[in-house]
């Protein structure tokens, strides 16, 4: 499998804003497929593409975020250590946990 190696742009700055953002696109220079040209794949593209619910957006976005963060330099104005973006997976993915049981048991009623 080949590396993926993100750059991060050459004046890394903290943004906040809520438009589209930095820290929310990353370059892709070597793709895992191989008939893939190098690309930028942002979050939300991924998240739409996906068709993730509320609650799988949050976690995921939550989750890049921290990794831009910590891997790239890249982040929110304001951010400081990750704890934030972590307590938003385990509060999302708990509320991910509560719908996939509501769907099993729904299921399990019909």
């Amino acid at each position: 499998m080949s590396e993926q190696i993100m750059t991060p742009p050459a004046q890394l700055q903290q943004e906040y804003t809520g438009g589209s953002v930095s820290y929310y696109r990353v370059e892709i220079k070597d793709p895992t497929s191989s008939d893939l040209p190098p690309y930028i794949a942002e979050c939300n593209d991924i998240i739409e593409a996906l068709g993730m619910n509320y609650a799988e957006g949050n976690a995921f976005k939550a989750l890049w975020r921290r990794a831009a963060a910590q891997n790239l330099g890249l982040s929110k104005k304001g951010y400081k250590d990750g704890v934030y973006d972590a307590e938003k997976v385990e509060f999302f993915g708990a509320r991910l946990v509560a719908q996939s049981k509501r769907r099993v048991r729904t299921k399990d009623i019909e």
